[in-house]
């Protein structure tokens, strides 16, 4: 079983089944086969003894040099894509943040020309905008040509 924990091979029927297929699994099992409700039993009486166990198994394979330890995850870890749907963007839409840019930069532009006769709003640095503007703009120019 810690061998197919090491493996990937998690369930009972898949353990079970790797006893026929694999020879590893064979040679661990000693030949045998055991029933997947055999093994689910086993597993489910002796779990915390199995946890205790396998950390200094993997130290001590990691130790013999047959195993090099690294990021383990479980089934059921959420891992955030870079290209997901809330990231990605159309073609479509690619244009249409093109435009906005554009836009919020020239009104950036025409407030500076305007900074002497009109009152600006509080905490703005239209310098700084402008950059923030220019930078997404060479965002999105790199995104089209991707």
């Amino acid at each position: 079983m810690l061998y197919g924990y090491a493996t990937g091979i998690f369930r009972a029927r898949k353990i079970e089944r790797a006893t026929y297929e694999s020879i590893p699994f064979h040679c661990l099992a000693g030949g045998l086969h055991p029933d997947h409700d055999t093994i689910a039993n086993f597993r489910k009486t002796f779990l915390p003894a199995l946890q205790d166990l396998f950390v200094p198994l993997l130290l001590y394979a990691q130790e013999l040099g047959v195993l090099t330890l690294g990021n383990i995850s479980l089934d059921g870890t959420t891992i955030h894509a870079d290209a997901s749907k809330s990231s990605a963007v159309s073609d479509k839409r690619l244009l249409a943040l093109d435009s906005q840019r554009r836009t919020e930069v020239d009104t950036f532009f025409a407030l500076t020309e305007h900074a002497e006769q009109t009152e600006m709003p509080e905490g703005l640095v239209i310098a700084d905008a402008i950059a923030f503007r220019h930078e997404r703009l060479a965002n999105l120019a790199k995104a089209k040509v991707v």
